[in-house]
């Protein structure tokens, strides 16, 4: 009787502890976000501008218009960013010879907007090259399900950094979870030095993602008729280590373990206000080279897994 009355009175005391609270959050200016990511791949080539917003305003972003957009090379050649939608700035190649890149030239994007002038620089690094896209049966979930990996020689030398995509059927495989980044061969961190060779494991990989039906039960990552497109994009160290943060930031796990976790913060930025260094600016600029290849599961790809498994 006595450890039911003392659950109760513990019971009481928890329920009686949660007060729903309003704190009154201060409300800063709006900050400039610029998300320039461009590279050598001959098609249109996109700078966006918006605006923070306050935590709790359920509001769509505000879109930056009216501003002037330029990325110009050591070479002195000049690529103007033409606003085609609100917040939206293009760049479109002329022929198959004028694209942006040129692999060890330094780019510089220049935007002018409300008396400010926003600057920025990145050099265009050498990318890995891939050599093959290739489908794999594995025994998980099912016995005659398929993953996926890509195979690319990376560059001898270290200090390169990648960042990795991939499409699925034509879909960008977008959420955090799949920001695939890495230096040189595989290190996920600074400091580790995985130089040379072929691309390891977890991140030639990386590429398959796991899905559930509704039951929670995991499905085969590809089946007969899917198709996947992988690219590596050459990206400065200090993009990585922005891709790195943003990744930690936006993947937590909640509860007691937040305890643990590093706080939240603005991002690190390689873009500056060049007439007031006082306003802070959000967002990251980078020129990237890229590779890419793709494949598809069919029946070619079904012979080529079938003669792999013979030779094994």
């Amino acid at each position: 009787m006595k450890k039911i009355i003392l659950f109760i009175l513990i019971a009481f005391v928890i329920i009686s502890c949660e007060d729903i609270i309003f704190p009154e959050l201060v409300t800063n200016d709006p900050i400039i976000v610029v998300d320039a990511w461009i590279n050598d791949k001959n098609e249109k080539q996109t700078i966006f501008l918006s605006t923070t917003q306050d935590y709790l305003d359920s509001s769509s972003v505000e879109l930056i218009t009216g501003a002037n957009i330029i990325v110009e090379d050591d070479n002195g050649n000049t690529f103007e960013f033409i606003e085609e939608t609100d917040g939206n700035y293009v760049w479109y190649p002329n022929s198959q010879d004028t694209i942006i890149g040129i692999v060890g030239t330094n780019y510089n994007l220049k935007i002018e907007y409300e008396n400010k002038i926003i600057e920025a620089s990145s050099t265009m690094n050498r990318t890995s090259t891939i050599d093959s896209i290739n489908f794999v049966e594995g025994e998980f979930p099912d016995v005659g399900s398929y993953y996926a990996e890509f195979w690319s020689q990376e560059n001898i030398g270290l200090g390169d950094a990648y960042w990795i995509k991939a499409w699925k059927n034509g879909e960008l495989l977008a959420s955090s979870k799949e920001i695939i980044a890495c230096i040189d061969a595989g290190a996920t961190s600074m400091g580790i030095e995985v130089d040379g060779g072929a691309f390891i494991p977890p991140i030639r990989r990386s590429i398959t993602q796991f899905e559930k039906d509704d039951n929670d039960d995991f499905l085969s990552p590809f089946k007969f008729g899917d198709s996947l497109y992988v690219e590596i994009h050459s990206i400065t160290l200090e993009a990585f280590y922005f891709l790195y943060m943003a990744k930690i930031q936006i993947n937590r796990r909640g509860g007691f373990s937040e305890l643990f976790s590093v706080s939240l913060a603005n991002l690190p930025t390689n873009i500056v206000i060049a007439n007031n260094t006082n306003i802070p600016i959000l967002g990251f600029f980078c020129v990237s080279s890229v590779s890419g290849k793709g494949n598809i599961l069919d029946e070619d790809e079904l012979n080529r897994i079938e003669k792999a498994e013979r030779k094994w």
